[in-house]
């Protein structure tokens, strides 16, 4: 893989994680949102003014990820896309919104599938 497609693939992630961060830090504590109805969450969403920033940077991942997919191998960038939003994301959770055992608890579900899954192959 050449530098430019790293890059491309690491922009992709880091708007990406952003874009999760924002909608975290607009919804992540409206419990009431999903149970005010289709209606009720659906204008909730449409009228947070931190809608259009998380979507706007959801949309410049995706294109980010286009450029670097025209550029690199799907088996390749993809996966390495996710693996980095993962760990900005573990960090996040656990720095910004303070979540608890995050780290941990992550690294172990995600260790303990990719076993299984590999020992259920191989049956």
């Amino acid at each position: 893989m050449d530098k430019i497609s790293f890059l491309l693939i690491l922009a992709s992630a880091v708007t990406n994680a952003s874009g999760s961060t924002i909608m975290k830090y607009a919804y992540g504590g409206d419990q009431a949102m999903v149970s005010s109805g289709w209606t009720g969450t659906i204008l909730r969403i449409l009228l947070n003014p931190w809608t259009a920033a998380g979507i706007g940077l959801f949309g410049i991942s995706f294109f980010f990820m286009a450029a670097a997919l025209s550029r690199a191998d799907l088996t390749l960038a993809y996966p390495m896309m996710s693996g980095i939003v993962y760990l900005i994301l573990l960090v996040v959770g656990f720095f910004i919104f303070r979540e608890k055992n995050n780290i941990v608890k992550g690294y172990w579900h995600r260790c303990h599938t990719v076993w299984h899954n590999n020992a259920d192959d191989k049956s």
